[in-house]
Order: structure tokens, then C-alpha cells, then sequence
């Protein structure tokens, strides 16, 4: 008899397993032709480093933008599997779009097996709620977040050991447990909370924390705490560097948290109208109205604690769940993404599955009593399914070339500079410049009007129009944008006077318009300050030599020479 209940069980279990992993894919198959976009090129440099110097400087070294040698090496592998597109000589992007959505789908199916172990209601249902939610469309169809879906695998991979060693006591499983939980934080530190979720279900379980439980939970939390404040170093020293991301005292960021906080839930339950970039908040802490929302939270939160009796743990640890998966992006630290907004749909990957189950439990729960009927649940629950995946289907569309994510951004977020910025890149490589310039000008304006005019960003934009026009300059013989192109491109210089690139352009059309001794001038200026330039160098030399100053150009080429093995 128990053989044949155990058949019975496999063969649900597989079919549940089979439909799940059919359906999120299904539902992702318009990413599988989509794109790179914006900062995936991140992937190029990250793979020629790679191919340069070996894959231990991903994992040894403080070279890379940020200390993900997992997430880095996923990347590798992959590379060298598929190698580069023949036609563009890049990595071609279907394959690792495809990659995404199956470690997501992979996700989707741990999620599942944890419910299950942890007897929540309707499990399957959270499962595929979570596979097919189209706040998961930027984790999975964006190629640069592959950390967030490779750090959940082995984070709910984590949690799914220490249950079954919880069960059984098993070492083995506890080292299983602690190994996949530090393949987590070496893919993405979002993980970090694992020490304190594991705590969580040892009060959910048994009422209470117990000695026992710290102690188990102390080589957890010395891989976050160690890896944590690796990563923080690296987002703070290489990515960050000395650019200022947020202008906010500590009030101001203890505000923020509350907005931040129901902004992510209304996506969760509500997930229309998404975007790619949201505006950037501005909050005053004179204000008793912006401080609402963080009492609100702190009511409910509150309320929840103060009749957990009457309701179970369950809500309380799910809701708390949320709350500490998010805490690491709710705020009160800057990451480098905030400088174009406070919140986006990919900070809540790994928060979202404990609101899915809770919503999802709790819904289950609700048709039980009502006495719907099994048939009935089936319904409602193939009707969210559907709207879900409808949802998701329209939002992953989006990424299929970048002009329309950044069109589509610029439609839901007008005041986004970025969007205006990058769009205007696109459309001056599609050979759209009128089109660009338009863009280039609104992105200007924004920037200066929010970042400020001398910033890093201003910088940039006004690159961008200096070379354009320089460009239609010479393209349709109209001098009298050469003297806009060099304003835009001596701003450039002078906010950032120690970037090389826009010093280039600048010399560039200082030369094309008979001012090549004022360029050599400039250049030469530059040098005494970095001389370790390669590219100035040569730049130089190029200079030198078309005014006739052939030895000074050969000296300046040779400094070049000596300097590129370095």
C-alpha cells in the first residue's frame, strides 16, 4: 500500500515539477531574443579581464567593480561553452538570457520544496506565483542581474539543507547548508539575512530560540558578516569611488525607509505600471506627512507582534522575512544604483518569496474555509497564473532591444535623465542625430536640474552633445555648431578635468578646426599631471605628428609604447 501511495506521490510531484518549469519559461520566451542594455556591457570587460590575467583575479584580487566571483564565473563558463557571436564578436545574449530564466525557474522550484517542508498552504501555487511574477522580469530578463538569481539558488538551496538537518541532524546536511549559503554571498551579498531567517524558523517552529539555535547560526553569520563588509568595501572603493550617490543626513534615510518599504509591497501585490527606472524621491524631515508611512509600517508591525496568538506566527514571520531581505536596499545605505532612484524591481527579488507565501498561503487558506471546494481553488488559482503571466510576458517584451526599455522608461519616468541620456546614445549610433540631440538637450537639463551642473553626469551628457555636433559639424559643412560642439566639450573637461576621454574629443575638434597647437597645449598640460596616460600619449604623438613635429611625436609614441605593458 505504501508503495503505491509513494508512486502516486512521485508522479504528482514530477508532473508539478514539469509543468511548473514549462510554464516559467514559457512565460520568459520573449528575453530569450532580447538584448544587453545599458550596463551589461559590465560582461565584456569582466571576460577580457578574465581572459587577460586568469579567473583568479575575480576571485583574488580587488580588480573587478565588485566581489561576486561566483556570479563572475558563471559568466566564464558560460563564455567559453558558447564563445561569441560570430557577427558582432560579443557574447551573444540568447544564451545567457536563457541561462537566467532557467536558474530562475530552478528558484521556483526550491521555493517550492521549502514551502512544502515548511507546510505552507497552497506551496505549488507560491512556487509559480513567484516563478511568473513580473517584478522578477528585471532579475531575470536584465543579463547583469545574474547575481540576484544565482545568489537565490543557493540561498533557498541553504535553507532547504538546514530543514531537512533540522529533521534528521545530519552534519553532512549542515555543511551542505553552510557551503550553499556562502556560494550565495559570494554571488551577491543580498543574501546576508540567511543567519537571521534560520532563527526565525526556529521561533516559527518550536516558539522560541534556544541556545542550541545560536550556535548554529554563528558560522552563518560570520560568512555574512565577513563577505558583507567585503562587499560593502568594494561598492563603497571601486564602484562608488568618490562620487556622491545621496546628499541625505541619517533622518532623512530612517524616513526613507518606510516609503521605500511600501513602495516594494504595492509592486508585489499590484505589479503594474513598472518600470525599469522610477523617479527619484525627495523626502523632508520637517514634515509630519513624509514620517506616515514609516509610523504605518511600525503600527502594523506592531500589531502583528502584539497578537500573534490569535493569528499564528506564520504572518508575523513572513512579514519579518520581508522586512530583513529588503533592509539591506530600504535606504539606509547608499548603493551605487541610487544615485537614479531610492527603489527597483530587482532589490525585492530576494524578499519577494516570503510575501508570496504569506499571500499565497493565506488566500489558500481562505478558500478552504469558505468551503469553495477544491475545484473552485483551482479556478481562482489558474486565474492569477494567467493574469500573471500576462503581465510578466508584456514587461519581459520590454527588454527585446534597449531603444524600447529606455523609450518605455522615459513614457513611465519623464524626469529620468539616464533614460534621456542612453536613449540619445542609441539613436546618435542608429545615425537618428536630430533625434539624439533632442535627447541629449532634455538629458542635460534634467541632470543639471537634479544632480547639479558641475557634476560627473552633467559631464558626460555634455560629452555627448560636444561630439555629436562636432560630427554635424562636419557632416552637413555647418561651422557654426563647431563653436557649441567645443563649449559642451571644454564643460566636459573642466567638471572633470582627469578623464582622458573627453580631452580626446576635445582635441579631436580642436584639430579638425585649426586649433591643434592650442590642443597639443592642453594635452601636454594633462601629461605633467598623469603621466601615465597610454592614451594620451598617443593621442599627443597623433597631434604632433600632423603639425610636423615629428620628433616630439616619436618621443610621445615611445612613452605610449613603454607605458602599454603596464
Amino acid at each position: 500500500m505504501n508503495s503505491v501511495s509513494d508512486t502516486s506521490s512521485d508522479r504528482a510531484w514530477t508532473w508539478q515539477a514539469g509543468l511548473l518549469l514549462a510554464l516559467t519559461l514559457l512565460t520568459f520566451l520573449p528575453s530569450f531574443d532580447a538584448g544587453f542594455v545599458w550596463n551589461d556591457d559590465d560582461l565584456d570587460e569582466m571576460l577580457a579581464m578574465i581572459d587577460r590575467d586568469g579567473l583568479g583575479t575575480v576571485w583574488f584580487s580587488t580588480r573587478s567593480f565588485n566581489y561576486w566571483p561566483v556570479t563572475w564565473t558563471s559568466y566564464w563558463v558560460e563564455h567559453e561553452i558558447f564563445g561569441d557571436d560570430p557577427h558582432s564578436g560579443r557574447p551573444h545574449p540568447t544564451s545567457y538570457h536563457a541561462i537566467n530564466v532557467l536558474i530562475h525557474a530552478i528558484s521556483s522550484l526550491l521555493l517550492w520544496r521549502v514551502l512544502v517542508r515548511l507546510k505552507i498552504p497552497g506551496a505549488w501555487l507560491a512556487g509559480m506565483v513567484f516563478a511568473i511574477h513580473p517584478v522578477n522580469v528585471e532579475s531575470v530578463a536584465w543579463i547583469t542581474q545574474r547575481k540576484n538569481v544565482l545568489s537565490l539558488v543557493f540561498y533557498l538551496a541553504a535553507l532547504r539543507w538546514w530543514l531537512d538537518f533540522e529533521r534528521r541532524g545530519s552534519r553532512l546536511q549542515y555543511g551542505l547548508s553552510l557551503a550553499s549559503f556562502l556560494l550565495g554571498m559570494l554571488s551577491k551579498g543580498a543574501v546576508i539575512a540567511c543567519p537571521l531567517v534560520l532563527l526565525l524558523l526556529a521561533w516559527w517552529q518550536r516558539g522560541r530560540v534556544v541556545r542550541r539555535d545560536l550556535l548554529r547560526a554563528v558560522p552563518f553569520l560570520v560568512i555574512a558578516v565577513v563577505l558583507g563588509i567585503s562587499e560593502a568595501w568594494f561598492q563603497h572603493v571601486r564602484a562608488i569611488g568618490g562620487e556622491t550617490i545621496r546628499d541625505a543626513g541619517l533622518a532623512e534615510r530612517i524616513l526613507a525607509t518606510g516609503p521605500i518599504y511600501w513602495f516594494y509591497f504595492s509592486r508585489a501585490v499590484l505589479p503594474v505600471d513598472l518600470a525599469f527606472i522610477y523617479p527619484l524621491w525627495k523626502f523632508d524631515v520637517t514634515s509630519v506627512v513624509d514620517w506616515l508611512p514609516l509610523m504605518g509600517l511600525c503600527v502594523v508591525l506592531m500589531l502583528l507582534l502584539r497578537f500573534q496568538h490569535r493569528i499564528s506566527r506564520g504572518p508575523v514571520i513572513a512579514v519579518l522575512y520581508y522586512l530583513l531581505c529588503l533592509g539591506p536596499v530600504a535606504g539606509l545605505v547608499d548603493i551605487y544604483f541610487m544615485k537614479y532612484s531610492l527603489v527597483a524591481d530587482h532589490y525585492q527579488y530576494i524578499a519577494l518569496p516570503g510575501l508570496v507565501a504569506l499571500l499565497v498561503g493565506g488566500g489558500t487558506l481562505l478558500v478552504r474555509r469558505r468551503g469553495i471546494g477544491r475545484l473552485g481553488g483551482q479556478i481562482i488559482g489558474a486565474g492569477l497564473v494567467t493574469v500573471l503571466a500576462g503581465l510578466t510576458w508584456q514587461q519581459a517584451n520590454l527588454y527585446d532591444t534597449p531603444q524600447k526599455l529606455w523609450r518605455d522608461t522615459i513614457q513611465k519616468n519623464p524626469g529620468c535623465w539616464l533614460a534621456h541620456h542612453q536613449l540619445g546614445n542609441l539613436l546618435d549610433t542608429s545615425h537618428q542625430a536630430n533625434d539624439a540631440l533632442v535627447h541629449y538637450r532634455q538629458a542635460l537639463a534634467l541632470v543639471e536640474a537634479q544632480r547639479g551642473a558641475g557634476t560627473g553626469e552633467a559631464a558626460n551628457v555634455h560629452h555627448s552633445l560636444g561630439v555629436l555636433l562636432g560630427q554635424l559639424a562636419r557632416q552637413r559643412d555647418q561651422p557654426e555648431l563647431i563653436q557649441t560642439s567645443l563649449e559642451h566639450l571644454e564643460s566636459a573637461c573642466r567638471i572633470v578635468p582627469e578623464e582622458i576621454e573627453f580631452l580626446v574629443s576635445l582635441s579631436g575638434v580642436r584639430q579638425e578646426n585649426e586649433q591643434a597647437e592650442l590642443a597639443v597645449t592642453e594635452l601636454e598640460t594633462f601629461l605633467e599631471h598623469h603621466p601615465d596616460s597610454v592614451v594620451g600619449w598617443q593621442t599627443l604623438g597623433s597631434l604632433l605628428e600632423a603639425t610636423g613635429r615629428d620628433a616630439e611625436a616619436r618621443r610621445a609614441n615611445l612613452a605610449a609604447e613603454r607605458l602599454r605593458p603596464r
